[in-house]
């Protein structure tokens, strides 16, 4: 699977927690879990559907610096249980719905909802974390308006959104959500844009990715 401009943007924005342990749901080829490791301590799971999937994870993970704080289980999220409770969730769920679907079987798998609908994810994400404990998520705007109610509905506190534009003067292509478990009186909303009118990445991504693009 591609890395993708806005998943690593999803990436560099999460803050992530500095004890305790991090849930990595749909972790791909691991790239939330590689990004987050190399700002935190905490140790990292990160589960997968899909078998081949999950060991391209692995193996990516391995060669990595952080592999000893980082472990991939290929498991269905429906059925994964755990020891103990998360500080913190991230996850870059797919979205799209079914007339959307290709003839590649691991993409659908990975943009296409069927496998890890809104209301899973949320129902799982509140049995699964700390009281406290954060839940960072990216949706495409109208999505994350559907989840963000539906995840309050559940128990979640919304705490921050991110619009991201993928050029100035133009749409918000995808919105980054932190949620809390537990009640939140403060909401922060921000904004981010990728490109400037010149199609030249803005100050603020690099800024932002500097740290992790080999040339930016």
């Amino acid at each position: 699977m591609k890395v993708t401009t806005d998943g690593c943007t999803f990436g560099a924005l999460i803050k992530p927690v500095q004890k305790g342990k991090i849930l990595d749901i749909g972790t791909g080829t691991g790239l939330l879990s590689l990004m987050i490791a190399q700002r935190t301590p905490a140790q990292i799971d990160a589960i997968e559907i899909r078998p081949e999937v999950a060991k391209q994870a692995y193996r990516n993970i391995e060669k990595s610096p952080w592999a000893d704080r980082i472990t991939v289980f290929c498991q269905d999220l429906r059925t994964y249980t755990t020891k103990g409770l998360y500080n913190q969730i991230v996850c870059n769920p797919p979205f799209f719905k079914d007339n959307h679907k290709g003839k590649s079987k691991t993409k659908n798998t990975a943009i296409h909802d069927d496998m890890l609908p809104m209301s899973l994810l949320a129902t799982r994400c509140f049995e699964l974390l700390l009281e406290g404990g954060s839940l960072w998520v990216m949706y495409p705007a109208y999505e994350m308006s559907i989840f963000e109610d539906l995840a309050i509905s559940k128990g979640l506190s919304l705490k921050q959104r991110a619009n991201i534009y993928n050029k100035q003067g133009g749409s918000v292509f995808r919105v980054i959500s932190e949620f809390i478990k537990g009640t939140n009186p403060d909401f922060v909303e921000t904004s981010l844009v990728i490109k400037g009118k010149d199609d030249c990445y803005s100050k603020e991504f690099i800024h932002l990715l500097k740290d992790y693009y080999l040339h930016l």
